[in-house]
């Protein structure tokens, strides 16, 4: 299990390569222009099945966005920080 930060944009090829990576039972975590991610139509097809996927809310309603937009689990400056916390690996 691993603990997957994105903080780059869809933009970026390096964020598309993390998503490449990702198994079944790791979590991915959004941050900064990562959050755009959340509105991609297809992030769901971006990542195996059971992967848990989420975007950290004052990010992405930073950028703009409503919280019902997220297409993903939106967290808080807190739940981000115990997600950090358990989880032993760790790639950004």
């Amino acid at each position: 299990m691993a603990l997957i930060i994105i903080k780059k944009s869809p933009d970026y090829q390096v964020s598309h390569l993390l998503l490449e990576v990702v198994l079944p039972q790791d979590k991915v975590v959004f941050i900064q222009d990562g959050v755009l991610f959340a509105v991609e139509k297809d992030i769901k097809e971006l990542v195996k099945e059971g992967v848990e996927l989420y975007a950290l809310k004052e990010d992405f309603v930073a950028r703009g966005f409503d919280e019902h937009e997220s297409l993903v689990k939106l967290v808080t400056y807190d739940e981000f920080a115990e997600i950090v916390e358990k989880e032993p690996k760790i790639i950004s």
